[in-house]
């Protein structure tokens, strides 16, 4: 048995990989790939990983879990997905880093289906863009609660994943910058699903609504529906041309401010970023996708 858990993080995906999975349920269950009702497990894993955190977990364990949230009869993968696996939009940010319980969060998952081989996946975001979002959401509290002390200046998602990497080692973990997401959206949701390169799945392009000219849109899902198949690099480069033709630039600039921080301090913050993303493409045990 194969578990993906997609672990946001927050203000990257908001639920539109999950959404596209499940709208292709049928079509999945016949490749062995149970997409469950984000419903009926995200409460009960968050609690059940807090729970048996010092209990002893075996293959009854994990096949009783499993049990109540699948309901096909033949599963050889199963794909579960929240943004908040690793901490509600309150507590991202804090003991100067990001997800500062996130080690925790991973082995408890983890501890809950010890028979099965588990796979991490998450998009990391510039944090030029990613504190100011995580301040305006309605659930994080404001700025003085997300940032509170802290010095953005210090934050890396390398050293997150590290420690990510550390406390469940045995599990592949696969990671992206959510600025290349538009380019690697295909390939993204078929790493999560686990599908193979010849399945055509329903809704793919709905990604990109709101973010291409509906005229953009229709174009781009023709040219790329007549023309497979399409290897990897291929498709990016298409997607590349449509984007840079028919995106809307409205819809892509992001206010990158806090109160207190200087004219560049977004551009510094960026600087780093680029930085950090250059480690972690080079980090042990991490599977960094490239656009």
């Amino acid at each position: 048995m194969e578990i993906a858990i997609h672990l946001g993080a927050h203000l990257t995906d908001e639920d539109r990989l999950i959404r596209c999975l499940m709208r292709n349920r049928a079509v999945l269950a016949r490749d062995g790939i149970s997409i469950p009702g984000t419903s009926r497990y995200r409460t009960l894993l968050r609690r059940a990983a807090h729970e048996m955190r010092d209990t002893a977990t075996d293959a009854e364990t994990q096949e009783a879990l499993l049990d109540s949230l699948i309901t096909e009869d033949t599963v050889n993968r199963v794909v579960f997905s929240s943004d908040c696996f690793l901490s509600n939009h309150r507590w991202a940010i804090g003991k100067g880093q990001i997800y500062p319980d996130a080690a925790a969060k991973v082995a408890g998952l983890r501890r809950l289906f010890p028979s099965a081989r588990v796979e991490f996946y998450m998009a990391i975001r510039n944090p030029a863009t990613f504190l100011p979002a995580l301040a305006e959401h309605s659930g994080a509290g404001g700025a003085e609660q997300v940032m509170g002390a802290e010095n953005p200046l210090l934050l890396r998602w390398s050293e997150t994943l590290g420690r990510i990497h550390a406390a469940v080692p045995d599990c592949r973990l696969t990671v992206w910058c959510d600025e290349d997401t538009p380019l690697l959206w295909p390939e993204i949701l078929r790493e999560v699903s686990g599908h193979p390169d010849d399945r055509v799945l329903e809704g793919v392009f709905d990604w990109y609504r709101g973010f291409v000219s509906e005229e953009g849109l229709r174009l781009m899902g023709n040219w790329l529906a007549e023309r497979p198949p399409m290897t990897d690099l291929q498709r990016r480069k298409v997607l590349s041309a449509f984007l840079d033709k028919f995106a809307l630039p409205e819809k892509l600039e992001v206010e990158a401010t806090l109160p207190g921080w200087q004219e560049d301090h977004a551009d510094i913050l960026s600087e780093l970023y680029a930085q950090d993303v250059d480690l972690i493409a080079q980090m042990p045990g991490v599977d960094f996708l490239e656009a």
